[in-house]
């Protein structure tokens, strides 16, 4: 476990959308040459990221602009959720530009995160199928830039939680491609569930699709700033200057100590990938096969639950839980490695607890011992299946011999004494 804990609090009480969320980024300190380079690997025609430095309210903030080079007005075109000229693009569409580009995997399969996010909800706002949504404004090459520029900052600054604040939606009405809607938009509703907002009554859309998705899909927890020592402060700008409070995404960056997470601290809830797919044509020993590749693709866990599908058949459902660095690779593992014609997936909290591998020295050779903890008070300790089955073939005796002489040797040496395999 790392002694220090880096924790991201980013402030969307004034609204949110994807060029605030990049802008309070790099005046956070994301490298912007190395933001640029993901956007420009995008291969998006004649799109080019500039930023300034402008005043909302009385605030100094990090404007980020992107330009789309042919645009009538190219040398002031500056991001908003609307009136692009960038036809509709699928999730298809999206996936190809994102996955085609020489990204970093965590960078890509986080925006890929997004967009699926995205569009998932634009579905079912409206009644369609994910294959059937043409994304309009959040589609558009400036919403692309912006989602991979935010998802390549935070791979930069590389935080171990992300907090996001009670999320300002706005009210009135909006225009998009689909014509007049109440603020907040469909999709932004349905992307905010289980999201906290703040009530407050601001004139206009303040939280953009694409910035909700963002937003929802990047944090760990919501809440006020978390008890941390403050180490970077930055702002990102909108495009309107509102009276009422500065129209900012403020992003704050800090650290404490691993282990101090205390009462009065926000609930630690992690979040996983839960991806799941069902098969009905496949031979155990594929559906064996494809389980190990799963894995080998950065699943932390897969099972099988036995279903029946649709004509009586008799078939299996895949689980598979990963972290969203590894979103793409165990999606395409599922894709390619079974029959399977789909997949769907969702995200959920989870609780662990602390482990760590401990590796005691036996008779029957050295067995590594996984131990879980809580606030720091061991739970359970439990050795290693494959190096004790290795054991038990090695020298003849059984399975459970060889676990409890794993334990019961672990519990001779004393705990400072305990080697800690990394």
């Amino acid at each position: 476990m790392r002694a220090h804990e880096k924790i991201l609090w980013l402030d969307a009480t004034a609204g949110a959308a994807g060029d605030m969320i990049l802008g309070s980024l790099v005046d956070l300190g994301a490298p912007f040459a190395a933001v640029k380079r993901a956007v420009n690997s995008l291969g998006l025609r004649g799109v080019r990221l500039t930023r300034r430095t402008v005043v909302r309210g009385a605030v100094a903030a990090t404007k980020i602009d992107v330009g789309i080079a042919g645009h009538p007005n190219d040398d002031h075109h500056v991001h908003t959720q609307h009136g692009r000229g960038d036809h509709g693009r699928t999730l298809s569409d999206i996936r190809k530009i994102i996955s085609g580009a020489p990204l970093d995997a965590a960078v890509r399969d986080r925006a890929l995160v997004i967009f699926r996010r995205l569009v998932e909800a634009e579905a079912e706002a409206h009644g369609l199928t994910p294959k059937s949504v043409h994304l309009h404004e959040a589609g558009a090459s400036d919403a692309i830039a912006d989602v991979v520029g935010v998802c390549a900052s935070l791979h930069a600054i590389g935080p171990d939680r992300i907090v996001v604040s009670p999320m300002t939606t706005g009210v009135g009405t909006v225009a998009c491609a689909h014509g007049l809607y109440p603020v907040p938009g469909p999709a932004t509703s349905l992307l905010l569930r289980g999201a906290p907002l703040t009530g407050i009554e601001a004139q206009g859309e303040r939280l953009t699709p694409t910035g909700a998705a963002i937003l929802t899909s990047i944090a760990n927890e919501y809440g006020g700033p978390p008890s941390m020592t403050l180490k970077a402060v930055g702002h990102g700008a909108g495009s309107r200057d509102t009276p009422e409070q500065p129209n900012v995404v403020r992003a704050l960056l800090g650290e404490r100590e691993a282990s101090d997470r205390t009462a009065a601290a926000a609930p630690r809830i992690p979040q996983v990938l839960v991806v799941e797919f069902t098969v009905d044509d496949a031979t155990p020993q594929l559906l064996a096969y494809a389980i190990e590749r799963l894995f080998a693709a950065g699943a932390q866990d897969v099972h099988t639950t036995p279903v029946q599908m649709k004509k009586g058949r008799a078939g299996h459902q895949v689980t598979a839980l990963t972290q969203i660095e590894h979103f793409d690779a165990v999606t395409r593992a599922a894709l390619t490695e079974t029959t399977t014609l789909g997949l769907r997936f969702h995200l959920e909290g989870r609780i662990e607890l602390d482990r760590a591998i401990e590796r005691v020295a036996t008779p029957y050779g050295a067995i590594d011992v996984k131990v879980g903890r809580l606030d720091g008070a061991e739970v359970h300790a439990t050795p290693e299946y494959d190096d004790c089955a290795a054991a038990a073939r090695k020298h003849g005796v059984a399975l459970f011999v060889v676990q409890q002489t794993a334990l019961a040797a672990r519990r001779a040496v004393k705990p400072g004494a305990r080697k800690k395999r990394r």
